[in-house]
């Protein structure tokens, strides 16, 4: 079996994701059930076909497990094999026929816009900057987070687009110089954005994010990150890892072909949990 999993920004995910992986094979090793993992940039999804090409020519390959960057393209090539190749999606669902593990992004979005309903008060403002899609769940994110934030009675501002993280830093710097914003929801690179803004400017704001990583970890430390909504990450490697097996050695036929893995909310005082 080949998992082909990708590199992603957050160093914590990957790293969190292979761990999972490695449970798996360390539980199942008296079977001979191994897996060799392949990462691919998060940003190159034109990479990752070209290892899943690859991945194809091998004779005695039994299964793959991957996390699909490009979804259509991916189906596309790996649908002739079906009959004699298992596949399990991880993170992101590759199609609706395939096992799949992972969280449900959108989900995760209401959640985190549940959270800052919560901590505003009613007409207090909230900032939104959206960073584009990252091919795994930051549009899924901020699709979530809007669907949610409609029904609450603060007062919205945005979406507006960030453009990455120095102009982020700077539309934001400029928007809370200019009015008196109390909330601030960012769907890709809060972290980053956030340790380059003025500690004296994020004061006082109520700031909920999506994710995990040591740098998100020490902005709940240091109070400036409220909350955030994260996935069980290693759970969800592991669950890939144990759904092959089953698949290669007990046959099994999953009827449900989303599991779909726990979301926890993490603040100050649960940090360490």
């Amino acid at each position: 079996v080949c998992a082909l999993v990708v590199e992603s920004k957050n160093e914590f995910y990957t790293s969190e994701i292979k761990r999972g992986i490695n449970l798996a094979i360390k539980e199942y090793k008296a079977y001979n059930y191994k897996i060799e993992i392949k990462t691919t940039d998060i940003n190159d999804p034109e990479k990752q076909i070209e290892e899943l090409e690859k991945l194809l020519k091998i004779k005695d390959l039994d299964g793959i497990i991957i996390t699909p960057l490009d979804k259509e393209k991916v189906y596309k090539i790996i649908k002739p094999y079906l009959e004699k190749l298992k596949i399990v999606s991880l993170g992101i669902r590759l199609h609706n026929d395939i096992p799949h593990v992972g969280p449900d992004h959108i989900k995760q979005g209401k959640i985190v816009a549940g959270l800052m309903d919560n901590l505003l008060r009613e007409n207090e403002k909230v900032l939104i900057i959206d960073n584009g899609d990252d091919k795994v769940s930051s549009k899924l994110y901020l699709k979530g987070f809007l669907d949610r934030i409609k029904d609450a009675n603060v007062e919205v501002i945005g979406p507006l687009e960030g453009n990455g993280i120095e102009k982020s830093v700077e539309l934001i710097k400029e928007l809370f110089t200019k009015e008196e914003i109390d909330g601030l929801y960012i769907n890709r690179y809060a972290h980053d954005i956030l340790v380059k803004l003025p500690k004296g400017m994020l004061k006082g704001k109520k700031i909920v994010t999506n994710g995990i990583g040591k740098i998100i970890k020490n902005l709940i430390k240091k109070k400036i990150i409220n909350m955030t909504v994260m996935e069980e990450i290693s759970s969800e490697g592991y669950a890939a890892g144990k759904n092959m097996f089953d698949i290669l050695y007990k046959n099994k036929i999953f009827d449900e072909k989303w599991e779909v893995s726990k979301s926890r909310i993490i603040f100050y005082e649960n940090l360490e949990d």
